[in-house]
């Protein structure tokens, strides 16, 4: 009778590929005139093991922009978005906003230059100002570690 093969092929017996542990990301909502601003508070997240979903790293040509939007924001535990007079302004952080909350996610405004109020669909939400995003950080990397 010949030998039957395993169905596990490249797998050695007792050996498992260990579960992939789901990412902690934070969806970062600015305006590209804020990118730098952006660019460096995603490195600050990420130096504590956040990933980062930041439209200039994660959309490529040709993308569908509100659809790539669309699953950054539903992959993310949570959301910053960077409140600056241009981005009181912009469309897009309008749009993300309204899908952050329309998914329920925790929001949390940080401000340059601007308050809450200046984007109604925040005024309740507690701000955190750029100067103190250590601030953030603290409470970030206590949430990862829950």
């Amino acid at each position: 009778m010949p030998k039957r093969k395993s169905l596990k092929r490249g797998v050695k017996a007792g050996r498992r590929r260990p579960a992939k542990v789901p990412s902690y990301v934070v969806f970062i909502s600015h305006s590209s005139s804020d990118s730098w601003i952006a660019n460096q508070m995603s490195k600050e997240m990420e130096a504590l093991g956040a990933e980062t979903w930041l439209d200039t790293m994660k959309l490529l040509g040709g993308d569908n922009i509100k659809e790539e939007i669309g699953k950054g924001i539903t992959r993310c535990r949570e959301a910053i978005v960077l409140v600056t007079p241009k981005s009181i302004e912009s469309t897009w952080v309008a749009l993300e906003i309204g899908i952050l909350f329309e998914q329920r996610k925790r929001i949390t405004p940080i401000l340059c230059y601007a308050s809450p109020e200046e984007i109604k669909m925040l005024s309740d939400v507690k701000a955190i100002d750029l100067n103190d995003f250590d601030d953030f950080l603290t409470q970030l990397r206590q949430r990862m570690n829950q």
